[in-house]
């Protein structure tokens, strides 16, 4: 805690993380790893039932049934230690510090180099929400409050805005013209009516409030 950490988003799609651990937290960080397409590669000689049928569906790539051991780190660009023994979780860590991986460690958060925050997510809108270890509840109920804030009318907005993205940059080089022109779209009450009316009958709307052409398909 204290540490002012840099926040990113990682892309693990195929890439190895391992996870040191069977309980409750390693059963949480890998139905979020495997979600979020990582190779885990979980280490524990017991699991938890929620884990064992991640295992059998091939959530998890990989399942050494034994105590952690030299080796089990290698090709890991992220690590989480998250066994009940805080003597194996710190050899964890300093093996994953060793050979050059994030790693984040379940009971020290001050030791850990990587950060697992609570994640509030609409389609491809996501906020993430750390204290930094001080609170893992405290996360958790701003993600509640944020999650009743911004609704799915959220993420139809941004399939929108993805969708005319480039056409908006080509017709719009203007970058404080383009922002405004996008913060006209918001203020204009289009959440609500997305909201209200779905995503694909708000899509000339959109278009128009840019000043966009009509799709092909509208003009048609």
């Amino acid at each position: 805690m204290g540490c002012d950490r840099f926040p990113v988003f990682l892309d693990l799609e195929e890439r190895t993380v391992v996870v040191v651990g069977g309980g409750a937290v390693a059963t949480e960080r890998v139905a979020r790893l495997a979600a979020h397409g990582a190779a885990v590669r979980l280490v524990s000689p017991a699991v938890s039932p929620a884990l064992a049928r991640m295992v059998a569906d091939g959530r998890v790539a990989e399942h050494r049934v034994r105590a952690y051991a030299p080796g089990d780190l290698d090709g890991a660009v992220l690590v989480v230690a998250a066994t009940d023994d805080a003597g194996v979780n710190r050899t964890v860590r300093d093996d994953a510090r060793a050979a050059g991986a994030e790693v984040n460690v379940a009971d020290d958060p001050a030791g850990s180099t990587a950060v697992i925050p609570a994640l509030m997510r609409q389609g491809d809108l996501a906020v993430a929400i750390t204290t930094g270890g001080a609170s893992p509840v405290v996360a958790r109920r701003i993600r509640e409050e944020l999650e009743q804030r911004f609704g799915p009318a959220w993420a139809g907005l941004i399939v929108l805005l993805g969708e005319t993205r480039e056409e908006l940059i080509a017709q719009q080089p203007d970058v404080a013209v383009r922002r405004a022109v996008v913060e006209a779209l918001l203020d204009s009450g289009i959440v609500d009516r997305i909201a209200a009316e779905g995503t694909d009958a708000c899509r000339p709307d959109v278009r128009q409030r840019l000043g966009l052409a009509p799709a092909a398909a509208e003009a048609a």
